[in-house]
């Protein structure tokens, strides 16, 4: 297929925005306004005001909460369909201008069983909770979640509905307190209007809101005080209103965050029996500024900042793997209103962005617009190099900037429409991208995403040479480097469709992508290039009686067809789903596939499929199960088996994968969490006394943490690694037997709040292969942080 052209990319530009046109076409057949909840049964609140405060101690006798509006929670809309509560929940609502202060009294027949323990911020989604949802803008697009569980334990998130994505990455300054009774539990929050964005004037405002009650015992009971239709998938649309809220403001919310750091880094050479330990110490001062220069518009800026991940990244294996890795943003200032900058393409992966001295972000909304601009330096750059069938990073020794534009218009409740640019340069270096978007929703069960991309591109003449060296014939990355090559600026288009359905029992989905083989997003995660994708997939759930073993099951296909720019094969995937609930909260899923795919290529020089590729069949089972057995132990179990290309032998192997994940709280206080992951390879040798496996790769993550109580914590973490290969059975490459690395932090943490923070720790990695007969230790860290908010 050729490239996407100028023409048809206008059209399709085009196309969306004349939607807005199409929205305002009052006879048109296919606009189905949404449904006003409160015209089905009138749900609305009406949010009494006090000029007074409360002490957030989990005591409810304050004067305030007497005269504050009472809300019983006595809906269980899921798995059930808004039948009654089996029991008690009431939250209680009052604000003074300040605050909106939020009490839930979750009554609890046997509060032995309840599942609640003391840990860190935003993890305990899954304990029995109480919270509120809140959509201040009242127009269905985001809201704010503010969960917390018996002991206090604070979890928030920013849900897109756009996306269909929630946020649990955002930390929100509120304040909570929570404790177990002879009754149940009792939950106090305050959450200060400093940390919403709104319409700050004095008339009466009406904002979305849900109270919720999650109870996990045989199945998981979500109750509200609201009725769900299951026909739109869209809860945010259905929620009603909380009025009043005239005298909210946000006060002078500015909040300054001075920061210092310290660590000393130690490393050797593992090699030399005779090295030493090398030293560098380093002390850095920064400081944060957020301004909510109005409840609508917020600027973040840092100078100098620390933008190290304290805690360790999950472990991941990546053995026989083509594609790198993703991994989550941890740091405060990009998490900030990362929402704003969300489209159908992840085109800000942040994680990029490696070192930078300074940076800035603008987020705001106005009415129906919204939007977000940020803009940092970094002292080296970082970016993903896709390609059709592996893709790597690529590093420049050189700074750079980063930017980021985000704007949203939301035309109605059934269209939005949105434009993004981004961009990176330096000095012989530079990616810009620009692109349209937008959603538009049929009716409740129906709706339509649409995205067009366009990228212009220069590398760096020396780029090929950091991947490969001038023979591309043995290189690992030579399609890294084919794909760096360009002598002069290149630019290319990504286009991505989908339909969407989803109603009570039926699910469907019919998607296309096309990204240009030129095409890059190198501020963004997209590791493909030079492919279209056509895909589909339907469901049909199925409901079982109140009381039944089973609360809901699903059955469903999914199938892709994936071809290069000049419509050479590259993969073609069918499978079929069987899922179900059951007791202790078992849920299962059998997954059955079958896909048809090429390996890597035989001539590295060249980028064509036909005739330069193996193509091999994979029929695989994947089952994937996970309950809690008892209220302190989370078990899940997923395993697959079948066949499973061994990419770099070029061959079809056996492949046997065993993930299982134990999570026991042993008291209150102290939780261990484990994770195993085993993964063996066989495959035919060819001389068969030599054995037929191929590898086998352990990882174990091990994290134990005790929480002294909401605020601090001590919490190790080691993360082992073992790969052991057949160096008699991987013939096409230069392997080492044994690969093994240890990593490990000790860290105590005490948290007043997200960003007043006090962090000491020490950390090390060690590694062995073939040439080492032990672990031996490369390097090992010592490191503190201290940040306080200021807020005058």
């Amino acid at each position: 297929m050729q490239k996407l052209s100028r023409s048809s990319f206008t059209l399709i530009t085009g196309l969306l925005i004349s939607s807005v046109a199409f929205a305002n076409n009052k006879t048109a057949e296919l606009t189905v306004k949404l449904p006003n909840p409160a015209s089905v049964e009138n749900k609305n609140l009406s949010i009494p005001y006090q000029d007074k405060s409360i002490t957030i101690d989990g005591d409810l006798s304050d004067e305030m909460w007497q005269k504050a509006l009472s809300v019983p929670l006595d809906i269980v809309n899921s798995p059930w369909d808004n039948l009654p509560s089996p029991i008690k929940t009431t939250a209680k609502i009052i604000e003074n201008g300040k605050y909106i202060y939020v009490a839930f009294i979750a009554d609890d027949p046997d509060p032995k069983k309840i599942q609640g323990f003391l840990g860190d911020r935003d993890t305990k989604w899954f304990d029995d909770i109480v919270g509120i949802k809140l959509d201040p803008h009242n127009n269905r697009r985001l809201n704010y979640e503010f969960f917390v569980n018996p002991f206090g334990v604070q979890n928030d998130a920013i849900f897109n509905e756009i996306t269909g994505e929630a946020n649990d990455l955002w930390d929100g300054i509120w304040y909570s307190y929570g404790k177990i009774t002879d009754q149940g539990y009792q939950v106090e929050m305050a959450i200060p209007y400093s940390i919403l964005n709104f319409e700050e004037t004095e008339q009466e405002k009406k904002w979305a809101i849900e109270l919720v009650r999650s109870y996990p015992r045989e199945t998981r009971l979500r109750i509200s005080h609201v009725p769900l239709d299951r026909n739109n998938p869209c809860w945010l649309c259905q929620y009603p209103e909380a009025v009043g809220f005239k005298q909210a403001k946000t006060g002078k919310n500015l909040r300054i965050t001075p920061a210092v750091t310290a660590n000393s880094e130690q490393s050797k050479n593992i090699y030399d029996p005779q090295s030493h330990w090398e030293k560098d110490n380093d002390i850095e001062a920064g400081i944060d500024l957020r301004w909510g220069i109005d409840a609508n518009t917020s600027l973040n800026a840092t100078l100098n900042p620390d933008f190290s991940t304290v805690e360790a990244d999950a472990g991941q294996l990546s053995v026989n793997t083509t594609f790198s890795l993703f991994y989550d943003e941890k740091r405060a200032f990009f998490l900030d209103n990362s929402d704003y900058f969300k489209s159908n393409y992840d085109l800000v992966y942040t994680r990029n962005i490696a070192d930078p001295d300074y940076g800035a972000k603008l987020t705001g909304r106005s009415n129906e617009h919204s939007y977000g601009v940020f803009l940092t330096n970094d002292t080296e750059t970082n970016f993903v190099m896709p390609g059709n069938l592996s893709a790597n990073i690529a590093s420049l020794s050189q700074k750079s900037h980063s930017s980021a534009l985000r704007y949203r218009y939301d035309h109605d409740d059934n269209l939005s429409v949105g434009v993004i640019s981004t961009l990176r340069k330096s000095d012989n270096y530079h990616n810009y991208l620009t692109g349209v978007d937008g959603k538009y929703r049929i009716n409740n069960s129906n709706w339509f995403r649409a995205q067009v991309l366009s990228s212009q591109t220069q590398y760096p003449d020396d780029l090929a040479s950091s991947f490969c060296d001038d023979d591309l014939s043995t290189c690992t990355y030579a399609e890294q480097a084919l794909r760096s090559k360009h002598d002069d600026e290149f630019s290319d288009q990504a286009i991505k469709l989908d339909f969407n359905h989803d109603s009570e029992y039926w699910l469907a989905h019919i998607g296309h992508e096309n990204i240009g083989e030129d095409f890059r997003a190198d501020l963004g995660y997209m590791t493909k290039v030079d492919m279209h994708k056509n895909q589909a997939s339907i469901g049909r759930r199925f409901y079982s009686e109140q009381g039944s073993l089973w609360q809901e099951a699903k059955l469903s296909g999914r199938w892709y067809n994936i071809e290069n720019e000049n419509n050479e094969f590259i993969e073609r995937y069918l499978s079929t789903n069987f899922e179900i609930d059951g007791p202790k909260q078992l849920y299962t899923d059998i997954r059955l596939s079958h896909a048809e795919k090429v390996g890597l290529r035989h001539d590295k020089t060249s980028l064509a499929i036909d005739g330069n590729t193996n193509q091999f069949t994979e029929n695989q089972v994947n089952i994937y199960v996970k309950a809690r057995p008892h209220p302190r132990f989370y078990l899940s179990v997923d395993m697959t088996v079948g066949d499973k290309i061994d990419y770099y032998n070029d061959r079809l192997g056996e492949l046997q994968e065993f993930s299982t994940n134990l999570t026991w709280n042993a008291t209150n206080h102290l939780e261990v969490d484990i994770t195993h992951t085993i993964s063996n390879l066989d495959a035919n040798n060819l001389v068969p006394e030599l054995g037929d496996n191929v590898y086998t790769a352990n990882l174990t993550d091990l994290r134990i943490s005790y929480q002294f109580d909401v605020r601090s914590y001590l919490k190790l973490s080691l993360v082992y690694t073992d790969i052991a290969r057949n160096k008699f059975n991987n013939p096409e490459i230069n392997v080492s037997q044994k690969s093994k690395n240890l990593s490990s932090q000790l860290i105590y943490a005490y948290k007043l709040n997200p960003q007043t923070v006090f962090f000491l720790g020490y950390s090390d990695n060690s590694y062995q292969d073939d040439y080492l007969n032990d672990l031996e230790r490369e390097e090992r860290t010592f490191f503190t942080k201290l940040s306080y908010s200021w807020m005058p």
